[in-house]
């Protein structure tokens, strides 16, 4: 374990890892993967879906949070998309019932189910699963599973990174804390992205990694929320009369983005693969090879 980690911080690993990133041959693969499979506009597509089912969702969240069972994530994700849409000012309305908000919950529901499918699809077929109508139980489930996933890890994320730290000891240790907390959060996204892209695939690969995808995602979906949160605060600061307008079409960016550079880290884990001796990993087990045929497999036996 001490071996494995201080390999971790050893540089040839660093410039070996950027050298396999900085690829162009990567990159070439996914730019050709990502034009034959059409990521653009099912990304779209799953981005309308989501956001069907979230504006649904925090609907039912925002009418009953007077119940007072609802995680502090949950209500923070639903105030955040209520603020996104403009309707932070708006009055409380009369809830329309538990029915009412029943079927509400339910649409919403099946709007996530149905983008995280499409996005299971594209992900499988990143992989080289056949995009065949599913015949499992394990295939039919797998999108509400994922989807359930997903909202426990938003849930989490929005509860570390969106909560307010106490005033007494928000004076000395508030930095300290956000650190924490956004390192934490950064974890949890990255085990619920891990766990999806080893669920997704219908036919496991030997050797498939899960990390190198994972860490690109990472990368730059931290540079896409930076890019949103300067776009915010620039927005702030012009003033423009449209800035309501503006914000939902930065947040609905940011939101096709983060969807788009899924199938981006599945990709790269793939290319990696076909690429592997470019990646050294000394503590890994070798890959096993046939021994050579020997001299005496070569004899011609006689028939006495």
């Amino acid at each position: 374990m001490v071996k494995r980690f201080l390999h971790y911080l050893s540089p040839a690993l660093w410039s070996s890892t950027l050298s396999v990133y900085g690829s162009s041959k990567l990159w070439r693969e996914v730019r050709q993967q990502a034009a034959r499979s059409r990521w653009a506009e099912v990304s779209a597509a799953i981005a309308f879906l989501w956001l069907l089912g979230l504006l649904g969702l925090s609907f039912v969240m925002l009418h009953g949070e007077q119940s007072a069972m609802l995680p502090p994530g949950a209500l923070a994700l639903a105030h955040g998309l209520q603020t996104m849409l403009g309707m932070a000012a708006t009055p409380p309305t009369t809830a329309p019932g538990l029915w009412g908000l029943s079927l509400v919950g339910l649409g919403a529901w099946l709007c996530l189910v149905a983008g995280t499918q499409k996005l299971v699809q594209l992900v499988a077929a990143v992989a080289g699963s056949s995009p065949t109508p599913p015949a499992r139980w394990r295939d039919r489930l797998l999108p509400w599973g994922i989807t359930l996933l997903g909202s426990g890890v938003a849930g989490l994320v929005f509860s570390l990174v969106g909560s307010a730290t106490d005033a007494a000891i928000a004076s000395r240790w508030n930095t300290l804390i956000c650190l924490g907390r956004w390192l934490l959060a950064i974890g949890i996204g990255a085990a619920g992205l891990a766990l999806v892209y080893r669920l997704t695939p219908q036919r496991w690969l030997p050797g498939l990694g899960l990390w190198p995808g994972v860490r690109v995602v990472l990368v730059l979906g931290l540079g896409i929320v930076g890019l949103r949160h300067w776009g915010f605060s620039w927005l702030t600061r012009q003033g423009i009369a449209y800035d309501l307008l503006l914000s939902l079409g930065l947040n609905l960016g940011t939101l096709y983005g983060l969807i788009l550079l899924v199938p981006v880290g599945a990709q790269i884990n793939l290319s990696i693969l076909r690429h592997r001796e470019v990646v050294h990993r000394p503590w890994a087990r070798p890959i096993p090879t046939s021994p050579p045929p020997s001299f005496d497999s070569f004899k011609i036996k006689r028939r006495n």
